[in-house]
């Protein structure tokens, strides 16, 4: 299966497009935020599969069209480490975003009037400069690796978002068996849950964790959501119908609130049977 062309890719991507969605609406109508910083971790190539419309079916695609209607300042930051795979999404954004009335400022930047600058970076999300984050700067990050193994997020990011600005959503995607990774040791996989515990802790009290797994699925391929309180009904919701509307179905647990199935949906990703004892 090509990477990130899997019977798994059109769920995530509405999933994407829900999220944005709900970000650009809660942007636009609070006062209090001023702009909106996205951070697409692992960009990939910009390429949408078998034809399917480009704003829809890839995350810079997503994140370009839906950043012209937040009606305030969005600064989108498209991060890919790898030098074949970054040419291919330059060329793809040349080829793309003019139909949505982007204009090329450099070799790497485009922007929509005097709102949106998109900007694409040779190099690893986890480098991301959040410099440009102000108190009044919501914040998405989008960390979307082939594996887990290739979790782009520094250990450090949320927590330094949160010392910029209180507003900050995620979605990371966690491939915990993408070409047999359960053959890792298991010190390394305990590595994994590292991962999220680093993410767990620098939650706010004002926001929750959701961890969604797809049922049945060999690859072992799960989500974590990173959201408001008062959001956590809805964007579950949102994320199971994003799956269902593709016959996927999802087991989903949040960190604070249900945190036994949480923390044994963990195990069942991050270890083998064996050592669960099952």
């Amino acid at each position: 299966m090509t990477v990130g062309r899997s019977f798994r890719t059109p769920a995530k991507h509405d999933l994407m497009c829900n999220l944005i969605g709900k970000e650009v609406g809660v942007a636009k109508s609070m006062r209090a935020v001023t702009g909106s910083g996205w951070y697409d971790l692992t960009a990939g190539d910009g390429v949408a599969a078998d034809g399917l419309p480009w704003e829809r079916n890839c995350s810079p695609g997503i994140l370009a069209y839906h950043a012209r209607n937040v009606g305030k300042p969005v600064d989108v930051s498209l991060y890919e480490i790898k030098t074949g795979t970054y040419d291919r999404l330059v060329a793809s954004l040349v080829e793309h975003l003019p139909a949505l009335d982007y204009s090329r400022v450099d070799d790497a930047t485009w922007r929509w009037t005097d709102l949106v600058c998109i900007r694409a970076f040779h190099g690893s999300g986890s480098d991301a400069d959040l410099s440009l984050i102000q108190r009044g700067t919501s914040v998405f990050a989008l960390n979307d690796p082939n594996a887990i193994t290739d979790f782009a997020m520094r250990p450090t990011f949320a927590v330094e978002v949160a010392e910029r600005t209180p507003w900050f959503r995620s979605l990371s995607t966690l491939g915990c068996n993408p070409a047999g990774l359960k053959r890792l040791s298991a010190d390394e996989r305990r590595n994994w849950f590292r991962l999220l515990q680093q993410q767990e802790r620098a939650l706010p009290q004002h926001r929750d964790l959701l961890l969604a797994a797809i049922e049945r699925d060999d690859a072992q391929w799960a989500y974590l959501m990173g959201e408001p309180m008062k959001w956590k009904s809805v964007m579950e919701a949102a994320a199971r119908s994003s799956f269902q509307r593709f016959k996927l179905t999802i087991t989903a647990a949040w960190w604070r609130t249900q945190q036994p199935a949480y923390d044994e949906l963990k195990r069942q990703l991050f270890l083998t049977r064996g050592e669960r004892g099952d």
